[in-house]
């Protein structure tokens, strides 16, 4: 089981601290937040709430993850990044590329792309992005930047590109696992060609069923595939072995919010980190 802390929310003058330690608690990874901007009025429906309403104050820090990624690994050795989750088609696809690339690069491969396709209209009306087309240019994405991040020249033609050979570099030695975030049926085809699938949902076996029914669709039923999950509910030792008994390969949890602590100081989390390292990631 690998375990992943969320850092939503946190400080930006933070993170560093975090990060060490987290890998000092023996976590796998930390996973980066990201939203470009959120309007002080969201008129789009959060689809994760009975009410349809935000929970965060508007003014809640959003690093870039990839420029946080680079930054942070170079404060740690083993500790990986993954950004959950990317909204990828708020962006043309090489502004993209070039970001997970270096980020890539300058972490020595330690980062992992989690994408989806967004929910907040408004935030892709302020970036003159389509909202109506997001899954179909997003499935596109994925087709191109896994050639771009590859090396080497790229030519793709398609309904959202028209791109002559070019070449991006730097690339990562190896490829970035690409996990998809989400549990519609289109997001799980889509994760379902991918590396993994991250998401948030009770309905564990329900969700792995029709991955397992998709993947073997796509003749990927025995490629290696990763199952990450944000339980809704303080991790344990025994519940982490449910999940993996289950088919769950890691979770994500927001430590310090793991026993309804409020979020603080560097050192109650860092207190947190610790705490959750000997009481669960030891012992699973």
């Amino acid at each position: 089981m690998e375990f992943w802390h969320a850092i939503s929310y946190a400080p930006p003058e933070q993170c560093v601290g975090i990060a060490t330690a987290a890998e000092q608690a023996g976590f796998t990874g930390l996973a980066l937040p990201d939203h470009l901007l959120t309007p002080l009025r969201v008129e789009s429906r959060y689809p994760y709430r009975v009410d349809g309403e935000i929970f965060w104050d508007p003014t809640a820090p959003f690093p870039d993850p990839w420029v946080l990624a680079g930054v942070l690994a170079q404060a740690t050795l083993r500790l990986r990044f993954m950004t959950y989750v990317y909204v990828l088609p708020l962006r043309d696809p090489f502004s993209a590329a070039k970001a997970i690339s270096t980020a890539a690069v300058l972490s020595g491969d330690r980062v992992v792309l989690g994408a989806g396709v967004g929910w907040m209209e408004d935030e892709f009306r302020a970036v003159g992005q389509g909202f109506a087309d997001r899954g179909r240019r997003t499935d596109d994405i994925l087709v191109l930047l896994r050639k771009l991040l590859a090396g080497g020249p790229v030519e793709h033609r398609s309904e959202f590109f028209d791109l002559p050979p070019v070449q991006l570099s730097p690339v990562p030695k190896r490829p970035v696992p690409i996990w998809i975030g989400g549990h519609s049926d289109a997001a799980l085809r889509r994760a379902a060609g991918c590396d993994g699938v991250n998401y948030d949902d009770a309905e564990i076996d329900a969700i792995l069923r029709r991955l397992a029914r998709f993947r073997a669709e796509s003749g990927r039923a025995n490629a290696p595939f990763e199952v990450v999950l944000a339980p809704n509910a303080t991790p344990t030792p025994e519940l982490c072995r449910r999940l993996a008994d289950r088919g769950v390969t890691g979770i994500v949890v927001p430590t310090w919010l793991a026993r309804g602590e409020e979020p603080s100081t560097l050192e109650h989390k860092a207190a947190s980190l610790r705490r959750l390292g000997d009481e669960v990631i030891a012992k699973v």
